[in-house]
């Protein structure tokens, strides 16, 4: 009889077995999330039904875990395996040992955490008349908000002993009392500095209030001087964190605030001057988009020698964005993303433009490669767009967005020459153009006009207004494509 034995497998090739499943595990679910990503991203317990339910088959460690003691034991006790934590309110009192045994499996690591603490329910709709007055009587906190708040306490604080090894945190609320306590708790001294900190992502979404800083409070991690990199503000203000807690290590920065949402004592009025204090300390920042609305940002001169991307987004853009733009050196600026999202139709962004377009006439130009315009159409003329379109000589792409019920027929015309003369071709560089509600008529006449002066389109992506469909129309973009003056069309429902 031949006798047959199957030896165990070694720990090194298990923990392997085991990284490469959790990896895999983990890439399918961020690939289906990234799917469904809405305005500022979904993640694993965003509100649609039973997408909690499947966490524990998705988590390999666990199911590891639960084979044998062997396999328990090899996984328990490999802290390199437990330096991602996703904690989520509906685990409820059990969120705290979650956390526990989480940190003390995780030994020494430099750990990443996301606490998802946002309940539709827990959103009390306010007025900002009510916001103004400080005179309005809010609806009481639910039993479930208030448990929720102490369970999140109880986290924040059993994870706040570890700070020193927080590599990325993401929290990310509904309740502003729950955004607070958990702010305040941060705010709190620590024997140990938030050193390891790299990625730091606070969210406070769906609710109309904002998390404001109050007079004599303090910023988040006193006495410290993380090493953030990438940070995002969601909802709030940028007085959290002080412009000398962070370093020059900062990259990336995304701020959404409303400070006519100021509740009564804030620190309501300077808010351009924290900002401007916030962004001089901020020298090697490569990224930055603002989803503010201010009423003014004169300040002093502010060099950001190395940012390569500004996004703006604000209905009060004509307001501070001028003086944004006049006061902020951005040497290295290539890629620029304007987004006006004015209440009145009447609003205007002259003096905006205008600032502009001396900004890329100057002794030393503003030259970018890519510029995105979304909500314009209504408040610029062909004549003024067309000048700044001519200086812009080195932009590559451009995208005139959507503007609600307006179309960008004014946008695309100043794309065409006033004069046969090739020294008159508005964006002489331009190869991807992409344009939302504009007839194709004038897009027809756009790509055959740059054809003609030397300047063909490589990418073409449209979206047109109902009832502009024609077959010739199809024919001609296709004739083009075929002869490689657009190297690809799509097209988009406008509709959907």
């Amino acid at each position: 009889m031949i006798s047959s034995h199957v030896g165990r497998l070694s720990d090194d090739i298990l923990l392997m077995i085991f990284k490469l499943v959790r990896e895999e595990d983990q890439a399918a679910l961020d690939d289906y999330l990234e799917k469904e990503n809405a305005i500022i991203g979904r993640r694993w317990d965003d509100w649609g039904p039973g997408e909690l339910d499947g966490l524990d088959e998705l988590d390999a460690l666990l199911q590891a875990t639960r084979v044998c003691e062997h396999w328990h034991s090899l996984v328990s006790q490999t802290p390199s395996m437990w330096t991602v934590l996703e904690i989520s309110f509906r685990e409820g009192a059990a969120a705290l040992e979650h956390a526990r045994t989480f940190l003390q499996r995780s030994g020494s690591c430099l750990i990443q955490i996301t606490i998802l603490w946002d309940n539709p329910a827990w959103i009390v709709p306010v007025y900002e008349n009510l916001v103004e007055r400080s005179g309005g009587v809010l609806p009481p906190q639910s039993r479930e908000e208030i448990m929720a708040g102490v369970h999140l306490g109880s986290v924040i604080q059993e994870l706040h002993a570890h700070v020193h090894r927080w590599h990325e945190f993401t929290l990310r609320t509904t309740s502003i009392a729950h955004t607070y306590q958990a702010l305040s708790l941060m705010s709190r001294p620590s024997v140990h500095p938030a050193c390891g900190l790299e990625k730091l992502h606070l969210q406070f979404i769906h609710n109309s209030r904002h998390a404001t800083h109050f007079i004599g409070e303090p910023s988040l991690f006193p006495g410290s001087a993380p090493p953030i990199r990438d940070l995002l503000l969601f909802g709030i203000t940028w007085a959290w964190p002080s412009s000398s807690m962070l370093s020059s290590n900062l990259t990336n920065l995304r701020i959404h605030y409303d400070t006519h949402m100021n509740e009564y004592n804030s620190r309501a009025g300077p808010e351009a001057e924290m900002l401007s204090q916030l962004l001089g300390a901020l020298i090697n920042l490569r990224t930055l988009a603002l989803e503010v609305n201010l009423q003014s940002f004169d300040t002093h001169t502010i060099k950001l020698p190395r940012l390569h991307s500004l996004a703006i987004k604000s209905r009060t853009i004509d307001c501070w964005g001028t003086e944004f733009l006049h006061n902020v050196q951005m040497p290295d600026l290539r890629i620029l993303t304007l987004c006006v999202t004015a209440e009145q139709l009447d609003d205007s962004i002259e003096y905006f433009l205008d600032e502009l377009v001396n900004l890329t006439d100057s002794e030393d130009p503003l030259e970018l490669d890519e510029l995105h315009l979304f909500n314009f159409a209504q408040y610029v003329d062909a004549g003024f767009l067309h000048r700044l379109y001519t200086q812009m000589s080195k932009v590559k792409t451009l995208t005139l967005g959507p503007g609600e019920d307006y179309n960008n027929l004014v946008l695309a015309t100043a794309l065409l020459p006033t004069s046969s003369r090739l020294q008159d071709l508005p964006l002489p560089g331009l190869q991807t153009l992409v344009v939302f509600d504009v007839p194709k008529q004038l897009i027809r006449c756009i790509v055959l006009e740059r054809q003609s002066l030397a300047g063909p389109l490589e990418e073409l992506y449209c979206s047109y207004p109902e009832g502009n469909e024609t077959d010739d129309w199809q024919l001609q973009v296709k004739k083009f494509y075929r002869i490689g003056h657009l190297k690809s069309t799509h097209y988009t429902d406008p509709t959907a």
